[in-house]
């Protein structure tokens, strides 16, 4: 009595909690609305579905040649997939579908996602970072008296130059935590990189057509364009005779955010060491983080290797100012104020934290080898989906119906005993796809309608074995112990020989094939508990109430 009364008990725990997850829960979020945190309340429902079912976007990605020719595409395709599959899988997508297309395209499917911008970005960005020295030696000044006579023979123009320098903003430097890693923060330039700037303001004084679109920032090796000049200057340094008098050793890059002064929009311009102190390679994790006083940022940590380079190249530089570059773009040029070693962290300004999260979530997933452009970008819509899913319900509900009328009508009261095993089999199979926050699709519709399948199968095994037990003369109570005893273990096989493959399709498949997967194997394990726990339970239940005394219907 006492085992059967902890059998009810275990029963009816497991039953409480697979309709707990089953039901829509409301969870309280912290989310950034223009800038400010607020409280969101988010309706969550227990079943995620798959972009088969509910929509989404799907993604064509080639490699850019237009940087330069690949030599190995194919080679440079197959690393750039396991790159953007690390990004994707990050991002916290469920189910997504990441697989190369023929020879040169990687296709990328995002159930539900909703924001294709962002999820675009994360996909795109090659995630290339650097740290290099801004140039402290005045090379582009020197070289711009030259650089006017190239432009002005080539035919170009003096524009006059603003009255006034724009002053650059506090926060332009950007920001390294005070500590033993990492450098302090910055809140002025300091007088030294005032002189600089003075000296600089004085030499792009020439009138000429390069020097005067330019204006001294606040740092060394800083340059501010206003917004409606950049594309002239970004045309300028693309002609070949201005390219070959640039300072050797130094390369221009432009800052990734734009400066508002005086009513008019600036981008920066700095010139940097070519070598970079250190680059992306010995990055071994990276993540987002909020500071009161910095604002958003992005928390990263070197290897042993890339710590010593790094604080020895830092501890040879201070009070320089190093350009954190991602992508050929001045995230930030913040001022060394210690050796940095195999901690650090990149400030954003004024970034939000969704944009650290990416920018984190890139610098963890690597570089990628080779630039991808989009080819293709389509928004599925969910009217298939719906009408896949009603189908889909529409399919299981009938082999269900059949399933419960032939075991019914075979096994009588038997059967309805399995019935009852199948309803809870069914309840707990969903619970355990809610809990692991599976996400449902139409091969994982397909993988539940078959797991009933096997189920009922169980169930067949023990019926069969009982009635045999019964035709060799045995009493009632005796031969249900024998059916479920030597039943067993050929169920106990069927079982796992099917979650095998559902793990083996699981590890080496994907997207739809996954979910397929996911299904099976919560089947398996409810099908198990079902015919081996529930069904004995109810027996056990309806011999203690007969006490052995009426036959069985079998």
């Amino acid at each position: 009595m006492s085992n059967l009364k902890s059998r009810v008990i275990v029963i009816a725990l497991l039953l409480a909690a697979s309709i707990a997850a089953l039901f829509p829960r409301t969870v309280v979020e912290r989310v950034k609305r223009n800038g400010v945190f607020v409280s969101d309340t988010v309706r969550r429902v227990p079943l995620k579905r798959g972009l088969d079912l509910q929509g989404g976007m799907h993604l064509a990605l080639e490699v850019d040649e237009s940087r330069g020719t690949i030599a190995n595409k194919e080679e440079a395709l197959d690393r750039a997939l396991k790159v953007v599959r690390t990004r994707i899988d990050e991002f916290g997508v469920s189910e997504p579908v990441v697989q190369k297309s023929g020879n040169d395209r990687i296709i990328v499917e995002l159930p539900g996602i909703d924001d294709p911008e962002r999820a675009t970005a994360v996909v795109q960005e090659q995630a290339f970072l650097q740290f290099q020295i801004t140039d402290k030696t005045q090379a582009l000044e020197r070289a711009l008296p030259r650089i006017d006579a190239i432009v002005k023979q080539k035919g170009g123009k003096a524009v006059a130059a603003p009255g006034a320098k724009p002053a650059a903003p506090a926060g332009l430097q950007g920001l390294l935590s005070p500590g033993s890693d990492s450098a302090q923060r910055t809140a002025s330039a300091d007088s030294a990189a005032d002189s600089t700037a003075d000296s600089s303001a004085a030499a792009l004084t020439t009138g000429g057509p390069f020097s005067s679109l330019l204006q001294p920032g606040q740092i060394p090796g800083q340059f501010v364009v206003e917004n409606s000049s950049a594309d002239l200057i970004r045309g300028y340094l693309q002609m070949p005779e201005v390219a070959a008098v640039l300072p050797p050793g130094k390369v221009l890059r432009w800052g990734s955010d734009s400066l508002s002064l005086g009513g008019r929009t600036y981008s920066e311009l700095y010139v940097l060491d070519a070598r970079p102190i250190i680059t992306g390679d010995y990055l071994t994790d990276a993540k987002p983080a909020t500071d009161p006083v910095e604002g958003n940022l992005v928390q990263f940590t070197l290897n042993n290797e890339g710590g010593r380079r790094f604080k020895r190249e830092t501890g040879n530089h201070l009070r320089d100012n190093m350009a954190v570059v991602l992508d050929d773009r001045v995230i930030t040029a913040p001022t060394i104020q210690g050796a940095i070693g195999t901690r650090g962290q990149i400030t954003l300004g004024g970034g939000t934290l969704q944009d650290a999260q990416d920018l984190a979530l890139v610098l963890r997933a690597g570089a990628l080898p080779v630039p991808l452009k989009v080819a293709e970008v389509r928004q599925i819509g969910a009217s298939l989906g719906e009408d896949s899913v009603r189908q889909g319900v529409r399919a299981g509900l009938v082999g269900l119906a059949l399933v419960v009328v032939i075991m019914v009508a075979y096994y009588r009261f038997s059967g309805m005993l399995a019935v009852v095993g199948l309803m809870f089999y069914a309840v707990t199979t969903l619970a355990f796809l809610a809990m692991f926050d599976a996400t449902l699709t139409l091969p994982g519709i397909a993988g539940f309608i078959l797991s009933i399948g096997m189920a009922v199968d169980a169930n067949f095994l023990q019926f069969e074995r009982i009635r045999e037990e019964m035709d060799r003369g045995k009493t009632t109570r005796l031969s249900i112990d024998e059916g479920f005893k030597h039943s067993l273990s050929a169920i106990i096989d069927t079982h796992m020989t099917t979650a095998l493959t559902a793990a083996v399709l699981y590890q080496f498949g994907t997207g739809p094939v996954r979910g397929f997967a996911v299904t099976l194997l919560a089947g398996v394990a409810s099908s198990m508990v079902s015919s081996v726990f529930v069904v004995r339970t109810l027996f056990l239940a309806w011999l203690q109430r007969t006490r052995g005394t009426q036959p069985l219907s079998i």
